[in-house]
Formats: structure tokens, sequence, C-alpha cells
């Protein structure tokens, strides 16, 4: 599924370079992030993909790594192709477009699916508030002959930030999205305040939370914080800025480029908020009082 070959690094090899042991159940190691003496991290051989039941996270060796080391995606390419004999190093770091098949989008619809539903519904977030600001995308993978669902939201590049139940996170062309009061993309702003989000899941977290579809404010959704550089021109047009970024060292680190960036003005961390979860979006899922078949106002 995804072009650069380090992805297609097994996992198996990537955790035992980071120091984790194999569990007693099949597929079950130790997780690298934390000190345990039972396995909690699951690998999926076949996808070559994590999951962290520890964290309730998971995605690629790239992310595991990134993660663990609290680097950069360029660092953790790195680390990855320090595991590649050195034989196969320069084919695996650098492989000509033309000489391997990419995988495409092949169907961009409502959602629908009924396995996104559930993942949906898991996550407490109503059906019609997905189908709002996300698409159902369905990518086909001619190196494997298989086709993925996932969800995804446009971005301003002109292309999609996805991610699938399974934890994969892609995008055809990275960027950030931008959403005015009227919960449409746009560039332009709507309004004096902006709200910044590193993800999908932690911007509709927040409407959920607020009983309301649409937001009393702009967004920007970063679909990575290494995009920010990408979001810095819109985010200067705004007399002020509500960050709700993760509680991790990434969070932190983008919230203060922020707060650099905007050179004075009113920048807000709202990470106390959700201060004994990760981000806002697990503090939904293990608070009570929020279902999926929650009614939703048209405006707050």
């Amino acid at each position: 599924m995804f072009e650069n070959p380090l992805y297609n690094i097994p996992l198996e090899k990537v955790l035992e370079a980071l120091g984790s042991r194999r569990g007693r159940e099949k597929n079950m190691w130790t997780s690298p992030m934390r000190e345990e003496t039972k396995a909690s991290l699951h690998v999926d051989p076949v996808k070559n993909v994590w999951y962290d039941f520890g964290i309730t996270r998971g995605g690629t060796n790239v992310d595991l790594v990134m993660m663990v080391k609290r680097c950069t995606k360029r660092e953790a390419y790195r680390f990855l192709g320090r595991l590649v004999p050195e034989h196969q190093r320069t084919n695996a770091v650098a492989k000509p477009e033309d000489q391997r098949p990419s995988c495409y989008i092949k169907i961009v619809r409502d959602i629908q699916s009924s396995y996104l539903l559930q993942y949906l519904e898991s996550r407490k977030i109503p059906a019609e508030l997905a189908r709002r600001y996300l698409k159902e995308i369905i990518i086909f993978d001619p190196s494997k002959n298989v086709h993925y669902t996932l969800l995804g939201i446009p971005n301003n590049a002109g292309g999609y930030a996805m991610r699938s139940p399974s934890g994969i996170k892609s995008t055809n062309k990275a960027g950030v999205t931008t959403i005015n009061k009227e919960g449409k993309l746009s560039s332009k702003p709507s309004s004096s305040k902006v709200a910044v989000f590193e993800g999908i899941f932690d911007f509709l977290s927040w409407r959920v939370m607020q009983s309301s579809e649409l937001p009393s404010c702009d967004v920007v959704i970063l679909n990575s914080v290494n995009n920010l550089k990408k979001a810095a021109e819109y985010l200067n047009q705004h007399d002020g800025a509500t960050c709700f970024l993760d509680n991790d060292a990434a969070g932190e680190r983008c919230y203060q480029s922020i707060h650099d960036l905007m050179k004075g003005k009113d920048v807000i961390d709202m990470s106390d908020l959700y201060g004994d979860y990760k981000d806002i979006s697990e503090m939904l899922e293990r608070s009570r009082g929020y279902s999926a078949n929650m009614t939703m106002t048209p405006r707050l």
C-alpha cells in the first residue's frame, strides 16, 4: 500500500531493534513505549501494521519508530534504513517510481460500509456528523491485488488524509484541512479565531462534546504535526488560536511553534482539559454520557 519500500520492513524486525519481546500469544509483543510484563501490542504480519491496546493506537513501522524515538519521519527512515542489509540498502531506500506499482484511490463515496460505521460507533462519533466531513475511500494496491477501505477527509492540497480502523494512516497528497463556520472546506477565514487539531477524530470529538455539527470558529486540522508550516499563513490571518493537540512531546512542540508563529496573539493550550488522556478523542471514547446515537444540533 505504501510507495516507500522502508514500510515493508517486517514489524517483527523493527520491534526487536526497539527492544521488544515476543508475547506468549500469537503475533503479540511487549510495547516498546513502556515497561510491561504482559504483551499488549498486536502485529498483523500480512498488512505489516500494529495496534497497541495499551494506548488504543496503531499504525505502520514508521509510525511506531516515530512514537518510540519521538523523532521526525525522516529520522525514522534513517533508523529503518539501518535495518536493511548493506547489499539491499540502495534499492530499499530509493527505488524508481516506474519499477513498482503504487496504490491509488479507486472510489470516493459517502460512508456506507458497516465496517466503518461500527468503527465510528466505537469512537462515539455519530454517522451523520462523520458524513458531513468525511468520505469512504477505497484504495487499490495492484502489487498485492488488494482493496482497502478507509475514512478520509479532503485537504487543501487537493488530496485526502486517510485512516482505517486497523490504524493505517495514509495520504495521496499531504496537506492541512481548513474548515469555515459553515462546515465547508475553505482557505479563506470566516472568523477572527481558529481552533487547531492534530487529526480528524480530535475535531469530530470536539463537535460531539459541543453537541453541534458546525464549529463556532474556523478550524485547522493539521492531519500531522509535520504539516504545521503549511498552515502558517492561514493561522496568522486570525487574532487567536485554541489548540487541541496531543498530550505528548510532539503536541507540546507543535503548540509552542504555533505560539511563536502567531507572535504574541492569544494562543490557548487546551490539553489540560483532557490531561488524563492522550488526546481529546480518547477522552470522548472513555467518557460517559456520549454515544454515536446522540442528536447533534446544526449549530452551537
